[in-house]
Parts: C-alpha cells; structure tokens; sequence
C-alpha cells in the first residue's frame, strides 16, 4: 500500500473505496484486463441485456426506414423534414454507439477500456442527445415562422443542422475536465491492468451538472413549449370561419417532386409533398393541426423517456451510496437508462402513424383488433339486423290492414 502515497487525498480516496468493494485477496491472480459483472447485477444483467439490444435494434431500422422515406419521396426539400431526418440520424447514433457505450459502463465492475477512451465515452454519451434537443429547438422556430409569419422565409434547414452539431460538440468538450482516470496498477503491481473511470471531485461537479440540466433540457423544452401553444393557438384562430374556405379552396400550380409543373387542390393526403413555386400565406390547417399534433408528441415523448435518468444525475450527488443500496442504485439507474432510450423506437412509430395513409390505417386496425371488440361489433350489428327485420314486418303489416280497408 506504499505506492499510495504518492496519490493526492481525492484519488487517495477514490482508490481506497474501489478496493473496500472488491474486498480482493492476497496474492489474487484476477485478471483485471478481462471485464467482470458488478455484483449487483449478475441476477439481471442478461434481461438488461436483452431489452438494450431489443430497442437498440428496433431504433436503429425504424430511424433508418424514416431517413429512406424522407430521401425517396422528395420530403428533404421541405426544412420540417430535413430537420427530422437529422433528429433520426441523432437517434441512430445513439443506437450505434452511445447504447452500447451505456450497457459496458452500467454492468461492468471495472474500466478496461483505457485513458483515452475514459475522457472520450462521455463526450460520444451526451453528443447526439445534445444535437436532438437542438435539432427540436429548430424545428419550433421553423414552425413558428411558416404558421404565424407565413410571408417569412423558412429556417435554413442545412446551415441549423451544421450548426446544431458544431455547438453540440462545443457543449460536449468541458465533460473531460470532470472524468478523472486512474491506472490503479501503476500504484499498485499486484493490480496490474485495473483502473478507474469516474467522476473528479477536485471539480465542482455538481454545478456543472446543474447548468447542464436547466441549460440543456429544462430551458429548450420550456421554449419549445411556448412556441408549440403560440402556433397551435394561431391554428384554432385561422380554423374558424375560414376552415370551410381551406378545404374548398381553388388549385393552386405546384411544382411535383417529379419536377413538372401540376395543379393541386386539397385533396386531403397528407402525404403530398409537393413544393410550391411561390410562396403562399394560405395554409391547409387540418394538414398543419395534424402535423403540430405529432410535433407536440414526438418532443413530449422525447423529455418524458429522459426525464428520469436526468432527475437521478441531479439528485446523485445528494444520496449517500452505500454497501445496501448499491444494488437498488443500479438497477434503478439502468432502467431509468433503457427507458431513456425508449425515445429512439418511439419516433420511428409516430412518424409512421402520422404518415400512414388512412387505408393503411384501417386495414392495421382491422389485423390488430381484439377478439372482444370484434365479437361487440357482430353483437352491434346482429341487433341493428334484428330492428331492422322488426321495423320491415310492421311496416308490411300495416301496409296489408291499409289495403283490406
């Protein structure tokens, strides 16, 4: 134990605590390059486990499918779009890389990855999450602009979205001041090829994740909230009297994503994306209405699904942990973490159900529906058959007593 004296009381400290968890015998011939399960989750793990590759998988196809809907069709022309295929490019990053990155830290005992990867991981962590927050930001604005000022041009779909990564990366590059890595092996021969990955105490961590919470979750969704009632209630304005107007109103020249010039009425698709060769105020406000309506969900999925991991950071630093409720700490965070993962499987289905023709819809609803509900349809309609036979039997008997008169 000699050799930790050359450490500062902080990494001291940290070394210490590491070796009371492991409690490791004299003479242990551990291999500590080779990654070992935490106790607290060898029961779990394998559940955990499965479900982190079920939504990571299910995330990452339905992400992509939403990206080649977007580029087959036309869609990217329109900057609501292009902004929603870069929140689906965020999420299938996070699939890829930040998911997996979560399951080793959340389920291994030690860090065997290294120091560079230690002070990089949490950057790669927050990365798309940042950009996905921003991404909806943007698409507030846009919205805003094209529903209550819709002689304004539209936002720059393809600037916000360089910008959107280039101030992520800025928001994400102060997380290595707070990762201290230690190479416990250094110190200590006998434990050659440990180390620690952590927070560094010598920082004042708890305000910067504070700042990262009000700044970078509570703030952005505050603001998109403000926008989304703004714009919903400028479309309950323009809804009455002129909602009948809208929906009658005369075809205006297009230009199609087959690049020919067309007139278009309203139809009532929703899934036409033709772009207009010059710039309207009158807007299709059912289409909008529908539109808001998925906006509002997608982004109240968003910060529910992460609501619960970012109240835990927040509130860690101020429950003492310990040898009785580590293994509750643990499970409880890893679930608060696959639910906040949830949100990349969640937008791929919102995506399709808002841009599923109504056809697909019923037929859906038909293959899907339940036994009961189908059996109370039948009921329904043998009774209507039923009135139906009794009212024609009156009617024609009526009729036979009118005649013989």
């Amino acid at each position: 134990m000699m050799g930790l004296e050359e450490l500062d009381g902080g990494d001291r400290y940290l070394v210490l605590h590491w070796l009371n968890e492991r409690d490791i015998p004299n003479n242990s011939d551990i291999d500590w390059t080779t990654p070992h399960i935490k106790k607290s989750m060898q029961d779990v793990y394998p559940v955990f486990l499965f479900l982190f590759v079920l939504v990571g998988l299910s995330g990452l196809l339905g992400n992509l499918t939403i990206i080649a809907v977007v580029i087959k069709r036309g869609m990217y022309k329109d900057p609501l779009f292009f902004l929603l295929g870069n929140a689906a490019l965020s999420d299938i990053l996070k699939c890829l890389f930040v998911l997996p990155i979560s399951v080793s830290n959340l389920t291994l005992q030690d860090w065997i990855f290294g120091s560079f990867l230690c002070y990089f991981l949490p950057m790669m962590q927050s990365y798309p999450n940042h950009a996905s927050m921003l991404t909806y930001v943007v698409i507030a604005i846009d919205r805003y602009r094209k529903v209550v000022y819709p002689m304004k041009s539209r936002v720059p779909a393809g600037l916000c979205i360089i910008a959107i990564w280039v101030v992520s990366l800025c928001l994400v590059l102060p997380y290595a001041v707070y990762v201290k890595y230690l190479d416990i092996g250094y110190y200590l021969p006998l434990l050659k090829g440990a180390a620690i990955c952590g927070l560094n105490h010598e920082t004042r961590t708890e305000d910067f994740v504070r700042a990262i919470f009000v700044t970078l979750y509570i703030l952005p969704l505050a603001f998109i909230s403000f926008l989304f009632v703004k714009v919903s209630a400028d479309l309950k304005s323009q809804e009455t009297p002129n909602s009948f107007e809208n929906s009658c109103r005369e075809p205006v020249i297009t230009w199609s994503r087959n690049h020919g010039i067309e007139a278009e009425g309203n139809s009532g698709d929703s899934n036409n994306y033709s772009v207009f060769a010059e710039e309207t105020d009158d807007l299709d406000v059912r289409q909008e209405k529908q539109t808001q309506k998925y906006l509002i969900c997608m982004v109240v999925t968003f910060g529910l699904c992460w609501w619960p991991v970012q109240i835990l950071d927040l509130v860690t630093n101020l429950v003492l942990e310990t040898e009785e409720n580590t293994s509750h700490f643990d499970v409880t965070y890893t679930t608060f973490v696959l639910f906040g993962f949830l949100s990349t499987c969640s937008n791929p289905i919102l995506f399709a159900s808002w841009q599923m023709s109504h056809s697909t819809k019923d037929r859906l609803k038909g293959y899907f529906h339940f036994s009961g509900s189908r059996r109370r349809h039948e009921r329904r309609q043998s009774e209507s058959s039923k009135l139906t036979q009794g009212s024609y039997t009156i009617d024609s008997e009526i009729s036979r007593i009118s005649n013989q008169d």
